[in-house]
């Protein structure tokens, strides 16, 4: 996926809405403020995907604040809170449901919501309760069934701390498929994205078979930035499960993989790559999507 015009401001919004979390000066943030505007008039790459641009507008507000993870008391909170719903999300819904692989991707999709990267306030528990009850715009289960064969390796990659709570219940229908499962984290910490931290304090370790990282502080997934034991990865996975709209922006157009993407569409430019509507849920085989657009002419 490219950059959109309307993916400028939000660039923007981004910077400020960090540097506001941060608790930094005003004249803390105008000085931020100038540097992301002259990364994004002198060496913003189009043709890149908004999480790749993003990175580096993310990496000048480490480098002018020295602030390496500004997120970490709300990723802390929003994990306690994830934490506290798990039980009663397993019990109300997940047992009591004839489909619990299904109710397991809702319950993994609706985990997106909790995004800070979008600057919006939310009550989870009441988004959550209402969007269970929404139909989803892609849900490629059938598809996905046709991948479970035991022993072969299922790679996913994980989107925001908080949020991956709400993966367990996938993550384990995929075990309880005899699937091997290997959970991709942030190697560093980047917006609320969540990393290796994140991950032990979410209980996530206890789940899948590996704990893996990306390698580097990058949103989304960048061939050129991760590691070689990502890459290692990728390649030996059966399929991939790819969390979020930063992984969808950097994973879009790869069809040599299979990929299932798992997220809520969260703006125009995403949603209009997905030929849907804003806020959308997807749970959507990336094959599937290559078809779509095929069929619509914008591939």
């Amino acid at each position: 996926m490219k950059v959109y015009p309307e993916c400028i401001p939000c660039f923007m919004k981004q910077i400020l809405n960090v540097s506001r979390i941060a608790d930094i000066p005003d004249s803390a943030i105008m000085e931020v403020l100038k540097e992301s505007a002259k990364f994004i008039a002198k060496d913003l790459k189009i043709n890149k995907s908004p999480g790749h641009n993003a990175t580096f507008l993310h990496r000048i507000f480490k480098e002018k604040t020295k602030i390496q993870d500004p997120y970490k008391s709300l990723k802390d909170k929003y994990t306690e809170i994830a934490l506290r719903l798990e039980p009663y999300l397993e019990e109300e819904f997940y047992r009591k449901s004839d489909d619990q692989l299904s109710m397991a991707i809702r319950l993994a999709a609706l985990g997106n919501v909790i995004d800070f990267g979008i600057p919006r306030e939310f009550d989870l528990l009441e988004e959550i309760k209402n969007l269970l009850h929404i139909p989803f715009a892609y849900f490629d289960v059938a598809i996905l069934e046709r991948f479970f064969v035991s022993g072969k390796p299922v790679l996913y990659v994980a989107d925001n701390a908080g949020e991956i709570v709400f993966d367990k219940f996938l993550l384990r229908e995929l075990k309880n498929r005899g699937l091997k499962v290997i959970f991709a984290v942030r190697g560093g910490p980047i917006l609320n994205d969540a990393t290796v931290e994140d991950a032990l304090k979410s209980g996530i370790a206890e789940v899948v078979d590996e704990l893996i990282t990306t390698g580097k502080d990058f949103i989304g997934i960048d061939f050129d930035f991760v590691s070689e034991e990502f890459k290692n990865y990728w390649d030996r996975a059966f399929f991939v499960i790819s969390k979020g709209q930063a992984n969808f922006e950097t994973l879009d157009g790869i069809n040599s993989k299979d990929i299932f993407f798992i997220l809520k569409a969260k703006c125009k430019p995403v949603a209009k790559e997905l030929n849907c509507n804003v806020n959308d849920l997807i749970f959507l085989y990336n094959k599937h999507l290559l078809e779509i657009a095929e069929s619509a002419g914008t591939k």
